[in-house]
């Protein structure tokens, strides 16, 4: 199908934030480029997902503080 593209999704996290990636490919050799950068950066765990063109929204906040330890 025309409309049909691969989904490349990854996460990237370390100790100050976490990244979460959703790469929209047609061309399979431009996916397969898009992989090898990933595994430059030590990035080994992905999702490739095959599907019709998609349109997506996400709002997620978190805010962490420390907790106060409390005695009993």
């Amino acid at each position: 199908m025309a409309n049909e593209r691969l989904y490349l999704i990854y996460q990237e996290a370390n100790d100050e934030e976490c990244l979460l990636t959703i790469q929209p490919y047609t061309d399979e050799q431009a996916l397969a480029e898009a992989i090898n950068k990933l595994q430059a950066r030590q990035v080994e765990e992905y999702t490739i997902i095959k599907g019709r063109k998609m349109n997506a929204t996400l709002r997620l906040a978190v805010e962490l503080t420390e907790a106060e330890e409390t005695e009993a």
